[in-house]
């Protein structure tokens, strides 16, 4: 199953800089990836990482046994594969960098946690922020979706889940891994958010 995650992870980093360096997406200012929970993405993150080593320890490996016996090298195969396996390996190994590099540029990107007014969620949030700070991912912005608005105190119900909501935003500002991040709040809309005219009917109520 890790060996599975591990791949699957990879195949996604490699996909990422393939996109970005695609010439038919140079015309868009801002590409956002929506990424998965937070095991998940912190998982990834730190990928490019333990390629980067992993892949250099391989690689010395391999130069080592290059230089052995004729009997060591059959178990590699001909000299030829095993240079073009090298070279794979290599080129992996400088993708890899290359996304490092990307995750952890201030000037060209940016990791916004999106969260919901729940203590646990703010609680998972933080660790998060903590986690990205450690791996040196910039992130300045964090997105609290689903809040409820004052007037939502007409309601029983909704006066009750305004207060709980109200009390996981307060241990936002007392946060020390967020409380320095830029707080947006999204309003809990009516309907759901979907297609072109939804999300900029959307963009304009948060980022008014």
């Amino acid at each position: 199953m890790r060996l599975l995650q591990f791949q699957r992870h990879a195949i996604i980093l490699n996909a990422v800089m393939q996109f970005l360096e695609a010439q038919e997406y140079k015309m868009f200012t801002r590409i956002v990836f929506d990424t998965a929970p937070t095991g998940h993405t912190l998982r990834l993150l730190s990928l490019p990482d333990f390629l980067d080593a992993s892949i250099g320890k391989i690689l010395k490996l391999k130069q080592k046994l290059a230089s052995a016996t004729s009997a060591i090298k059959s178990v590699f195969g001909q000299e030829d594969t095993q240079k073009d396996a090298s070279d794979k390996l290599e080129k992996l190994r400088e993708r890899m960098i290359k996304v490092r590099e990307l995750f952890r540029d201030t000037e060209s990107t940016e990791f916004i946690i999106v969260t919901i007014p729940t203590l646990m969620a703010v609680s998972e949030s933080s660790r998060l922020c903590a986690s990205l700070k450690k791996e040196n991912v910039p992130v300045r912005r964090l997105i609290v979706n689903q809040v409820l608005p004052p007037s939502a105190s007409d309601c029983k119900f909704c006066a009750m889940k305004r207060k709980d909501q109200t009390r996981a935003l307060d241990t936002i500002y007392s946060d020390p891994e967020l409380m320095a991040l830029k707080l947006v709040q999204a309003p809990l809309f009516d309907l759901e958010i979907r297609g072109v005219p939804a999300l900029r009917f959307m963009g304009e109520m948060v980022w008014k």
